[in-house]
């Protein structure tokens, strides 16, 4: 995938900015979190009869001004109304198992963003290990026609590896290792 270069200064920060419309973006697949590869018992039970992982596509798009690399990210919205969990996306970095989330050994880079939340860097083990990885990463989201998009920024030196992306439909109580994730990463160039 290629990372626009843009000039300093111009607004990537709004999924809504003008200077979004110039940077292509590619429609990527995604698939659920295998059932098998879940933490806990408890959950492979408890959604072993339960769709999960149900958004099958976003489109992403990355920019980068020298200072910051910018991850936007657009899914279709469930129309179903959230109730204790909320809509999120993360921009995954790193180099080891996306379709696990990393693990023990290849940890990945996660900058996530939850709505009414904002967002975190966090290191990811595994579906749902996740741990704070310090501060750093930015996001804002917005919702409208039914669908979201939301920007994820952090260092431009992740510029130089490989990304993909999780989504989580809240209204479908989507949380931790419950998420649809890139089937492949996508190289940064």
């Amino acid at each position: 995938m290629k990372v626009a270069k843009v000039n300093a200064g111009t607004d990537l920060a709004d999924p809504a900015a003008p200077a979004w419309s110039s940077v292509a973006a590619e429609a990527v697949a995604l698939a659920p979190v295998a059932l098998a590869a879940q933490p806990t018992e408890y959950i492979r039970v408890a959604w072993a009869n339960r769709p999960y992982g149900k958004t099958a596509e976003a489109k992403v798009a990355a920019a980068s001004d020298g200072s910051k690399l910018y991850v936007r990210v657009e899914w279709a919205d469930d129309a179903k109304p959230n109730t204790e969990f909320q809509d999120a996306v993360g921009a995954v970095l790193g180099d080891g198992s996306l379709a696990t989330l990393g693990d023990a050994n290849s940890p990945l880079t996660l900058w996530y963003w939850e709505n009414g939340r904002g967002a975190l860097n966090l290191t990811a083990k595994g579906p749902g290990i996740f741990s704070k990885a310090g501060a750093g990463v930015t996001g804002t989201g917005a919702n409208g026609n039914g669908k979201w998009a939301a920007v994820l920024s952090g260092p431009a030196s992740a510029a130089k590896g490989k990304l993909g992306v999780a989504v989580w439909n809240g209204s479908n109580e989507e949380r931790a290792g419950l998420a649809a994730v890139s089937r492949a990463w996508l190289a940064l160039e």
